[in-house]
Formats: C-alpha cells, structure tokens, sequence
C-alpha cells in the first residue's frame, strides 16, 4: 500500500491511496456522478456540503470539496491561493491521514485527493472512508453522559495523536467520534500537520476544553462535567 500522485491534465492531479485504486477517474469527485449511480445516502451542512456515499453494498465514502470559512469564504468561497502542490490541502490532510493510520491511529481512511489549478488558484477535492455506525461525540453528549472508560479513551487517543507531533487545527468536541463498539476516532484534518514537539500540545487540549465548557453552557441537555475531563486527562497522561 502506497500513496501515489498522477498528472490528469494541466493545472490536474490526483493523489491516490493504492489500497483502492491505481489511478482515480476525475469523475469520482463530482456529486453530479453519484447521484445518477444513486449512490448518495446522505449528506452534511457546514462550509460546504459533504456527500456520504455506499459504492458497493460493502462500502461507505465521504466526499468533501474544500471550501473556505468567514470572510474569506464569502469572497473566494472554494478557491485557495497555489503555493506548490505539496502544499495543497487536500494532499496535505490526505498524506497526514496515511501516515496517522499507518502508525495505528483511528483517524479516517483517505481514499483519494485531487487539485484543479487555474493560474494562482485552485479548488480541491478528498475522498475518505466514512466511520461505520459512529457519531460526533457532542450529538452522543447532548442524548446522554458517556463513562469514564470513554473519557479516557479520548485522552488516549490524543495523547497518540500528539506523540506523533500532530498539530489539530480544530481540536473540538465535535471532531471525536464514537462508534459502535465504542471506539474514539479523531476527524477533520484540515489544516492540520506535523511539527515540533512544544506549547502547542497543552493549548490544543485547552482547546478542546473550552469546546467543551462553551457547549456546556449553551445547553444543559449537554451531559459533560470537570470529572469527565479529569477521566480525558487520565487517560492523555497514562503511560
């Protein structure tokens, strides 16, 4: 298994996972494609639409076209600044997720990437493999408290992550999933990347704290306390 680059056309390549594919047909990052294979069964509000996606009775996939958040997104909305196509965020968050899952973290499994540059600019797509039978952690707290075996697990998860010196842009609540089992699964990579060990470690855990305090707040339907993140933090610190 590798992670292989091709040149589809000028300004147009893809970035694969050869677990799936040698190459990738341009056509698997359009909705417009799924849709007339009615293969679409579901999707998600947010910067942009995500597309949940069943190609075969045997698989789930999400497709996300990148798009930009404030300001800047009212004006450019999906059009990003070129820079080198290493430094692409799609390929970025598809080559972070290989190397995260090849060191055994649960994050999602990247199935393919593609940029379309015109001049300057470009706009980009990632398909990824949908987490079975698993929500976002603040849709499980708003229903119900979760144990402390969860909590930390959670910790455990992140303290994974940060051994491997990856920096989460957008460490919140709602990018750790729980699935069935129940296993913590962290999501939404974008404009995350590897760097030095330092300070970041503790702010992105303040991060995720505040996230935390914030949605507390918001409602008391949200089934949080101090002693969960106590739980989160045992778990971040075990050995």
């Amino acid at each position: 298994m590798a992670i292989k680059q091709q040149k589809i056309a000028t300004g147009h390549f893809t970035l694969v996972n050869t677990h799936f594919f040698d190459s990738v047909d341009k056509q698997m990052f359009l909705s417009e494609y799924w849709q007339q294979k009615h293969a679409i069964t579901g999707q998600a509000k947010g910067r942009g639409t995500t597309f949940f996606i069943q190609p075969d009775a045997a698989q789930q996939w999400v497709l996300r076209h990148y798009r930009r958040g404030g300001l800047p997104g009212k004006l450019f909305s999906d059009q990003f600044l070129y820079t080198g196509l290493s430094r692409t965020r799609p390929f970025m968050e598809l080559n972070l997720l290989y190397t995260m899952r090849e060191a055994g973290l649960l994050v999602p499994e990247p199935i393919a990437a593609q940029v379309v540059r015109h001049g300057l600019i470009y706009r980009a797509d990632l398909l990824s493999v949908r987490i079975p039978d698993a929500q976002d952690m603040h849709h499980v707290l708003s229903r119900g408290p979760v144990g402390e075996a969860v909590w930390q697990a959670v910790g455990r998860q992140i303290r994974q992550m940060h051994d491997l010196n990856v920096y989460h842009h957008d460490l919140n609540i709602r990018n750790i999933m729980l699935d069935a089992q129940p296993q913590v699964w962290i999501i939404d990579f974008d404009r995350c990347y590897q760097r030095a060990d330092g300070h970041w470690k503790p702010q992105n855990l303040a991060r995720l704290y505040r996230s935390l305090v914030k949605e507390s707040g918001r409602s008391p339907a949200f089934f949080w306390t101090e002693q969960d993140w106590a739980a989160l933090k045992a778990g971040y610190h075990q050995d």
